[in-house]
């Protein structure tokens, strides 16, 4: 792809495409991509320089065992924790991306060597695939559950 783990300097919204170049024309706003870029190379601030370089090369690992991308593995993974994703695609070809997700599984390894490099890249995620919450929004406040 035109953005892997190596080769940080590429775009970094191509991060989650590791066969398809759909997304190198698509119409990010100045903001999203500065967001993905400040994740994808780290800011050295909030996010550590080298960013999610290290997540994703183990995705990168775990997408060609399966003969994927990167992002059929985020949606994977999301399917694997019981959620539905509802990913977005603005051309067809990121809709047969979104499509090669499924029928398959990460297997409990897989899930979690990505959940372990996650935890171990030295900053949280806002609102990223990763994200662990005990809480939500409900219109009134906050209502919190835990997992016994």
């Amino acid at each position: 792809g035109k953005y892997t783990s190596t080769s940080p300097e590429i775009k970094s919204e191509d991060a989650f495409m590791s066969k398809s170049h759909s997304l190198s024309t698509s119409r990010r706003s100045n903001f999203e991509r500065r967001d993905l870029e400040r994740y994808a190379n780290g800011d050295g601030k909030q996010i550590p320089l080298g960013g999610i370089a290290p997540l994703l090369r183990t995705m990168e690992k775990i997408a060609k065992n399966h003969d994927a991308t990167v992002a059929q593995v985020a949606l994977n993974y999301i399917i694997c924790k019981g959620a539905i994703p509802i990913p977005g695609a603005r051309t067809a070809a990121q809709y047969a991306d979104n499509m090669g997700a499924l029928n398959w599984r990460l297997t409990k390894r897989e899930v979690t060597q990505m959940e372990n490099e996650a935890d171990s890249l030295g900053f949280s995620f806002n609102g990223a695939g990763f994200k662990r919450s005990d809480a939500k929004f409900v219109g009134y406040g906050m209502e919190k559950w835990s997992l016994s």
